[in-house]
């Protein structure tokens, strides 16, 4: 099952348009996401200066040795491949799954642009430098009553330390151990314990932490993952920031004029800029600290902020294409003003695979009561509604309210007689009596429920696995929810089920 990406609660006119709309969004992006269109910018794309090239293949190697990943993707790079670049926040565990959607579908790419006869590898951006540890610091799991329980570690530091400098106490080893407890007991436990307690330990950062479970995730797909913040990236990666920081008037003016066209188009700004914006923080000791244009001045420090990192990863990989989310897809068109002024082509934005697993049990019980996967969108109650109306006679309330209805209805030609005013009385009283009826309803359905104790915990299944603290399941709930039911193999069956080139909200059975 596919649902359109309109019809999913949230969702950005821009992100919606973007992929079912395109002349209407053509003008902010440089190309067009489908894969000829990847691989035709793969192709004219410069091959990378062999100093640059060993320069980076040596630091990437590193990287990968110190995570226990492959090297088949630096020998490809090395060999001249280009690069899908994706990338996401170190989250707790991986944090959300959607991080693992984004790793599937540059995979996927990739071997799409292999197929079209163009040397390809996927690269995963590990976001070292994010400096919002509340986004990194807890993640969310199905634990074993189907409710949600919230595990966590304390990252907080009077600085804005990024991520990669960060330092996991001693309660990472507590929040391996809740996980594992509030997660059910199944012949995959040991395989979940062991990935998650050779990655996560104390004094390990949340970069290392996140790469290393990922490569165990992603072993077999030549995956290369990166910490921009070794020294050998940043030198690579320095002329392009020197220009940035000379030409950092203009580039303002760009981003400004980038925004303010899209909102004259009806879209938002998915990053606010003002004429403060450079573009740029600066790292001072272990901080990161945004930037005003009177402070940027050569020899700086620097971190890219959001609309400047793509120009980076592009200065210091072959990119052939970007994989990004709907915030990602909706920033890259404020990003074009960056490309623009440094005269650097901006590649493919591609959109990543989105999707919501639908576990067998909770397919069951879908069945079971009528409902639609749509019907979670609409919330609890509404659900808790239909549940109810499954097992008891939900249509006894309706015939009443129809009779009382009818019944009032056949006063009005009286009553109309008399006074053509007590017409709008007669309504008010209608509209009073439906209030009173769907406020027994709602009263009738909760009792039911409660009483029923098999269809409060059918319910909780169903809400909290396909629409957590209402939010898609992809931006809230951990993989290992899913890896302790159905082992770590679950990873290689999305890798199977799931497509790119379904640009709708995909609904895969497991």
């Amino acid at each position: 099952m596919n649902i359109s990406m309109r019809d999913i609660p949230h969702t950005t006119a821009l992100f919606a348009d973007y992929l079912e709309d395109w002349p209407r969004v053509q003008g902010f992006y440089a190309h067009h996401y489908s894969v000829d269109s990847v691989a035709a910018f793969a192709r004219k794309r410069p091959k990378l200066e062999g100093p640059h090239l060993d320069r980076l293949c040596s630091a990437l190697s590193e990287q990968q040795r110190a995570w226990g990943a492959g090297q088949r993707g630096v020998e490809k790079l090395a060999a001249g491949a280009v690069a899908v670049v994706t990338g996401q926040q170190p989250g707790l565990f991986t944090g959300p799954h959607l991080s693992l959607l984004k790793a599937i579908s540059a995979i996927q790419l990739a071997c799409r642009l292999e197929e079209a006869g163009i040397a390809a590898t996927p690269v995963f951006w590990v976001a070292a430098e994010d400096h919002d540890h509340l986004e990194i610091e807890s993640t969310w799991i199905l634990n074993r009553d189907s409710g949600l329980s919230h595990v966590r570690v304390d990252l907080s530091n009077p600085e804005p330390t990024p991520a990669g400098w960060a330092r996991f106490r001693s309660d990472i080893s507590d929040a391996v151990k809740a996980c594992l407890e509030q997660l059910p007991p199944s012949e995959f436990a040991g395989d979940v314990k062991s990935i998650l307690e050779s990655s996560y330990e104390p004094g390990a950062s949340p970069v290392d932490a996140f790469a290393k479970m990922m490569a165990q995730l992603f072993s077999a797909s030549g995956m290369t993952f990166v910490n921009p913040l070794h020294p050998e990236l940043r030198r690579l990666a320095q002329p392009t920031i020197d220009q940035a920081i000379a030409r950092n008037t203009a580039l303002r003016s760009a981003v400004l004029q980038k925004s303010r066209a899209l909102s004259e188009a009806g879209y938002h700004e998915q990053v606010k800029v003002d004429d403060h914006f450079t573009g740029l923080f600066a790292l001072r000791g272990q901080a990161r600290v945004p930037l005003r244009p009177n402070e940027v001045s050569p020899g700086i420090e620097w971190s890219a902020n959001v609309l400047l990192r793509p120009v980076i990863q592009d200065a210091i990989f072959p990119t052939a294409a970007y994989v990004g989310g709907p915030a990602e897809i909706a920033y890259f068109a404020q990003a074009a003003g960056v490309y623009d002024t440094l005269s650097i082509p901006m590649p493919p934005a591609v959109p990543r695979i989105s999707a919501t697993i639908l576990e067998p049990r909770v397919a069951r019980f879908l069945e079971k009561y009528g409902i639609d996967f749509m019907d979670v969108f609409r919330g609890r109650e509404f659900v808790k509604r239909k549940v109810v109306e499954a097992v008891q006679d939900g249509e006894l309330l309706d015939h009443v309210r129809t009779r009382i209805d009818q019944e009032l209805e056949s006063l009005r030609p009286a009553l109309e007689a008399v006074d053509a005013t007590l017409a709008g009385a007669l309504d008010t009283s209608r509209n009073k009596v439906a209030h009173q009826i769907e406020t027994l309803r709602t009263k009738y359905v909760n009792a039911v429920a409660k009483r029923n104790e098999s269809v409060e915990r059918h319910l909780e299944a169903i809400t909290n696995s396909l629409f957590p603290e209402k939010k898609l399941q992809e931006r809230l709930i951990n993989i290992t929810s899913f890896m302790v039911r159905y082992g770590p193999g679950v990873v290689e069956q999305l890798q199977k089920s799931l497509s790119l080139d379904v640009h709708q909200h995909q609904l895969v059975r497991i």
